[in-house]
């Protein structure tokens, strides 16, 4: 039972996954007063089905001088982390409590840079490379910003499981709500952040080596983190206002939006001015946001 209730998870995230893509193609059309996807049934809904299709058919084609096992063990470890990171979720359907789901959290998205070094280390080429190291800094420097919030949302619901946002979510967390929005962006490398597929100077980033399916099991990593992280932000800042299961997908979907509509708004920021704010501006009210929070709320009992 609980082995077919992961497969179904991983089934439906996939498949919301590849409606996103629609959803994200069709916002960005509307922006630039042009048709998205409209020729493939009824407003386009198929096109995501024949995309995968496409992209699951097409032969994967390997450099010669590439690290074979590496090269084709990275998409794989990216897929698995991406299911592995949603089964933290608390939904009604899988018979699994996990009581630190925010430790698995934790765990498997610092482990998922690795799968962006191996890629662009294991294809051996430049531009790859090049696209892996930026990635790799860059999710460094917010890594310790947004582990930091973690500590404090952690600090303040008193659990490591994400079931407690359910009915402890406060008011409190609406003050880093907009540094967490940042290091969301940062960390699933979106405009303005998308420095590892730079396509103006890094052709398509770690990635360019790869095609066919691996391609795919990247491209649907990247699309799934963040609309986990949608689902991880209506849970934590806005479980005070309402407690339906629709209201959470209606919000995610807006916060989608919003995510959309940054990446069709702001151009890609300069590489030093992104790492400046990370270490100097986000990083430091961060600390003192944790300090604050200890002295307010816990120096209180100690004492």
């Amino acid at each position: 039972m609980v082995f077919l209730s992961w497969i179904i998870h991983s089934l439906l995230v996939m498949l919301s996954v590849a409606f996103f893509t629609l959803f994200e193609r069709k916002v960005i059309g509307s922006f630039h007063i042009r048709y998205g996807p409209n020729k493939v049934s009824f407003l386009g809904l198929l096109q995501p089905l024949l995309d995968a299709i496409k992209l699951l058919t097409k032969q994967n084609l390997s450099p010669l001088r590439a690290n074979s096992v590496a090269y084709h063990i990275s998409p794989n470890i990216a897929l698995f982390l991406r299911v592995l990171v949603w089964l933290t979720l608390p939904v009604s359907f899988i018979f699994v409590s996990l009581n630190y789901s925010f430790v698995l959290f934790f765990c498997a998205g610092s482990i998922i840079i690795f799968r962006n070094l191996l890629a662009g280390w294991a294809s051996n080429s430049k531009y790859s490379l090049i696209g892996s190291l930026r990635s790799v800094a860059q999710s460094i420097s917010y890594e310790a910003v947004f582990r930091t919030l973690i500590v404090i949302t952690l600090v303040l619901i008193l659990s490591f499981s994400f079931r407690s946002l359910f009915c402890q979510s406060s008011l409190l967390f609406l003050c880093f709500f907009p540094v967490w929005i940042i290091c969301t962006l940062a960390e699933t490398h979106r405009a303005p952040f998308d420095f590892r597929e730079s396509e103006s100077e890094l052709v398509s980033g770690f990635n360019t080596e790869y095609s066919g399916a691996y391609f795919a099991w990247f491209f649907l990593s990247e699309y799934s983190i963040l609309l986990f992280s949608c689902f991880i932000i209506s849970f934590i800042f806005l479980g005070w206002s309402f407690s339906r299961p629709l209201l959470r997908v209606i919000f995610t979907l807006l916060l989608s939006f919003f995510f959309i509509w940054i990446r069709i708004t702001f151009c890609r920021f300069r590489y030093d001015i992104l790492m400046s704010v990370s270490w100097k501006v986000l990083l430091p009210f961060s600390l003192c946001l944790f300090m604050l929070l200890l002295c307010v709320f816990v120096l209180p009992f100690v004492l």
